[in-house]
């Protein structure tokens, strides 16, 4: 994903990575795995998101909220779903939690999934819409489905 985007993935910042998933996955953080199909132990797609508490919005029922991060589909499993999978077990998953509101910044090409999943930019934020990483956010109280399963153990590369 981050190589793919120009940006320097070196062994640094996977250690770094790897350890903040083995030290923080299944707290403040959670993950979901889609596997290949074909290849024991090989990623085929993932999505993580970070729940914290924040000051509640006027009417909420609950302060916590979710950041989505890290939704990676490898190339050579795109355009089957997996990506939508993922983020429906996400959301799904928001909802059983009360977690009342799902924030992500989403790159270009992955706009038309969230939209059409129920993300919309962020209301408050002034941002221009065409520029990679705008914050799009969703508010739970839709139903979503995924095939995802949430993942526990943290191997391979980060």
């Amino acid at each position: 994903m981050y190589a793919s985007g120009g940006m320097d993935v070196d062994g640094e910042w996977r250690d770094l990575g790897r350890a903040q998933l083995e030290s923080r996955l299944g707290a403040d953080l959670h993950g979901w795995v889609i596997d290949d199909e074909e290849s024991m132990g090989v990623l085929a797609a993932c999505g993580f998101v970070n729940r914290s508490p924040r000051l509640p919005l006027p009417g909420a029922s609950s302060a916590l909220r979710g950041y989505v991060q890290w939704v990676v589909t490898d190339p050579e499993h795109q355009r089957r779903g997996l990506a939508r999978a993922i983020m429906g077990a996400i959301m799904e998953w928001a909802v059983v939690e009360c977690v009342e509101v799902l924030e992500l910044q989403s790159s270009l090409a992955a706009r038309p999934l969230y939209t059409s999943l129920g993300f919309a930019f962020s209301p408050n934020i002034e941002f221009p819409p065409e520029v990679f990483g705008a914050p799009m956010q969703w508010r739970t109280g839709r139903t979503a489905t995924g095939s995802a399963r949430p993942s526990g153990d943290v191997g391979g590369d980060a």
